[in-house]
């Protein structure tokens, strides 16, 4: 094995030792700790002293300082699980930055990043953090200059104390939620005659008005910290704006700020579509900037004063989901986001997009997205949504484009045609993967419920009678395989391991078998058996190009009878070094049947 690899190995036994220390310390577990819901929030001044890249419209230095920028970080604690909520005034940045510092956070605090969310106010007026990722290939002419390492750096540094300040100041805490309602956005997709669209104003477009409230108290009743997610742009000033600002994202905190003597988190929500009403003007004066802590300020006060009632009896689930969808044909895709797309055997390319739940007691739930999300979508979900207060959190966890309604691919305009990787069918695969899993596990799973990564579970059929075997839901057996939570996928096998799955079979007949995998060129080779009852398939595993990149090859097919069975994939030697492959998932495709 490459030094690379076994470094991985290292930093996979490092993680399981960090996070049972904290299971130990934090869950219950063999503690005599109590159950008890408690809070905490820090702010974080992440403003530089010096001109830097902004990031929003075209490639521009900054040239002073309008208002502050900052990190705002709300953790909560149940008395099993532990969360944390970043708000950051930036516009956008690549999932891989995420990835890095939430690789960071498991490794010293033991946080799982399940439980890690890193939103963006989506100012178009801060600086650049970390590598362009997906920009950059929509728009390469703008990402000429060097990656800004030094304020990377500060922003990733300020996060993780900030992170472990919040941790440490933990204290009993009360939770209420509520409703309020704005008119500061509006559709920005202005139709033509000819039916194209363009970015400008569209009074009669769809829009998403509500304000999403969470509202911390202490335990003794007074406000600790207000969360709010709204939809809107951090375009009320233009590019010829040159001074940094969380432009009205960070106003309208700061004002609240102000009024409450406590901080604001806000949060993004499905503003792919909508604009501030007033937009893109050169400086904040004309862009009535101030006018927005009237407009949208005043009414995230009002709200607060409705929720006339908080509990300190908070329990906290948390899930995540990775949805599959095809990628925009001959798009090309940047090295640093390898993990979230795949190669299926027919040479299409597929978007893996994660989504994350999180549950709130019984009547709440929060799904985020790291994309600029059609409000049509977050609409539709929240009216088929079973929980009362659902909210939709976008720019959360990296940046993978603009994510529009089948409707408006008709009209084509910017965020179809320039800066989105998906095809039309995304929206269909979306709202059936989200409103499926808060219809299933988050209504089913007890609020507080610990959840691993890796939780097998009994596989049914999807309407299609596809069987989808993931690391996820398999059972790993032996004594070297893992699952890893960053790639999900199990690794590390040798011929000692194996993958076990519980499958319900409907439908008795021959299933085609799609293998998704990845392995170095120097360790492929190795052959593998995959076992239904009597039915067995014997391959071996081809090269992917290395352990980063997943692919998926159909490798045979296998016959199925109905009823209850346990699937079993393993190697087919006596012989294997840890190292055999990392599985995400294995397809059965029903293609005859009796």
């Amino acid at each position: 094995m490459t030094n690379t690899r076994l470094n991985f190995i290292f930093l996979i036994l490092l993680l399981s030792s960090v996070q049972l220390t904290y299971a130990q310390q934090n869950t219950g577990i063999n503690t005599i700790q109590s159950k008890v819901f408690k809070a905490s929030v820090v702010k974080i001044d992440i403003t530089p002293n010096e001109p830097k890249m902004l990031l929003g419209y075209s490639a521009r230095q900054s040239t002073g300082i309008n208002d502050h920028i900052y990190h705002r970080i709300v953790a909560m604690d149940d008395g099993v699980k532990q969360f944390f909520l970043v708000s950051t005034d930036i516009c956008v940045m690549s999932p891989s930055e995420y990835d890095h510092v939430a690789a960071i956070l498991q490794k010293d605090l033991g946080i799982d990043p399940e439980n890690f969310w890193w939103t963006l106010t989506h100012t178009h007026s801060a600086p650049e953090v970390g590598v362009p990722g997906l920009p950059e290939v929509f728009m390469g002419d703008r990402y000429k200059h060097d990656v800004d390492t030094a304020y990377t750096l500060l922003v990733e540094r300020s996060l993780i104390k900030g992170i472990t300040e919040a941790r440490n100041k933990l204290a009993k805490a009360k939770l209420g939620v509520g409703w309020g309602f704005s008119q500061a956005n509006i559709n920005r997709r202005a139709i033509d005659v000819d039916g194209k669209a363009s970015l400008g104003l569209n009074p009669e477009g769809a829009v998403d008005r509500k304000i999403g409230l969470i509202r911390l108290d202490k335990e003794d009743g007074s406000p600790l910290a207000l969360i709010a997610n709204y939809a809107i742009h951090g375009t009320v000033l233009g590019p010829a704006q040159t001074e940094i600002s969380g432009d009205a994202p960070g106003i309208v905190s700061e004002y609240v700020e102000q009024k409450l003597g406590v901080p604001l988190l806000f949060i993004n929500g499905a503003a792919g579509n909508l604009a501030p009403i007033y937009s893109v003007y050169p400086n904040p004066k004309a862009g009535h900037l101030s006018q927005f802590k009237v407009l949208l300020g005043d009414k995230i006060l009002s709200a607060n004063k409705e929720i006339v009632s908080s509990r300190s009896d908070i329990k906290l689930f948390t899930g995540s989901l990775i949805i599959e969808t095809p990628r925009k044909p001959n798009l090309s895709w940047p090295k640093d986001l390898s993990r979230y797309t795949q190669t299926l055997a027919n040479g299409d390319h597929m978007v893996l997009l994660p989504a994350r739940f999180l549950k709130i007691n019984e009547d709440v739930a929060i799904w985020s997205l790291p994309v600029e999300l059609f409000c049509e979508i977050s609409n539709e979900i929240r009216d088929r949504s079973p929980f009362p207060f659902t909210f939709f959190f976008g720019y959360t966890n990296g940046w993978l484009g603009y994510l529009p309604t089948e409707k408006e691919w008709k009209h084509g305009g910017y965020e179809i045609e320039t800066v989105s990787p998906y095809t039309p069918v995304v929206e269909k695969h979306l709202k059936e993967a989200v409103l499926g899993y808060l219809e299933g596990e988050m209504k089913s799973t007890p609020a507080s419920q610990s959840q691993s990564l890796n939780k097998p579970t009994k596989i049914k059929p999807e309407t299609n009678g596809m069987l989808r075997l993931t690391a996820r839901n398999g059972n790993g057996i032996g004594p070297k395989i893992k699952y890893m939570s960053e790639w999900w996928a199990f690794g590390w096998f040798t011929n000692l391991d194996r993958v076990e799955w519980d499958v319900e079979v409907e439908l008795e007949g021959e299933y085609n078998a799609e293998l998704v995998w990845s392995v170095s060129d120097e360790t492929a080779g190795n052959e593998f058996l995959l076992e239904a009852g009597k039915q067995k398939l014997i391959g071996t595993i081809d090269r992917s190009g290395s352990w980063e990149i997943f692919k998926a090859k159909n490798i045979g097919t296998i016959k199925l009878k109905p009823g209850r069975q346990k699937i079993v994939f393993k190697s087919n030697k006596t012989s294997v070094d840890a190292g055999m492959l990392d599985l995400r998932e294995i397809k059965l495709s029903l293609v005859q049947s009796k």
